[in-house]
């Protein structure tokens, strides 16, 4: 498959099941890292999303037992930044564009390498989050 077909396909999938979302890493962690996940009763579709873009597959939890088995494929920080930046041109879901268009262009201007935020990077750490999750 040609890479802009998969690019295109993998675009659709996630603009119907996919989540673009800021995630705390670690439960002591002050701020959130870009994370993009999927999940899904098709271990095959994401076994073929770990194959072009990496990251990992959790196997969910059945509660019921009707329901199907399912898992989630998930991506983190620069990882999910990457993966943003090369489907993004193909999204068409407004609030997906959105929110991948906020990480893509500001939230490694907000995050400095070594961890260390001034009050003023805290500032806009913080205003980049809110802004991040409002309608």
């Amino acid at each position: 498959m040609q890479k802009e077909l998969k690019l295109a396909y993998t675009a659709g999938l996630f603009d119907g099941e996919g989540t673009v979302t800021l995630s705390r890493p670690h439960s002591r962690d002050k701020y959130r890292a870009p994370t993009v996940s999927m999940t899904s009763t098709s271990k095959e579709l994401l076994d073929f999303l770990v194959q072009e873009f990496g990251g990992f597959i959790v196997k969910q939890k059945v509660y019921k037992s009707h329901h199907k088995q399912s898992w989630s494929w998930r991506l983190k920080h620069r990882t999910a930044i990457n993966f943003l930046l090369e489907i993004s041109p193909y999204l068409r879901e407004k609030s997906k564009i959105r929110r991948a268009k906020l990480i893509c262009t500001t939230y490694l201007e907000v995050t400095p390498r070594n961890g260390k935020y001034s009050d003023e990077m805290k500032a806009k750490k913080l205003l980049f989050e809110e802004d991040f999750f409002a309608s």
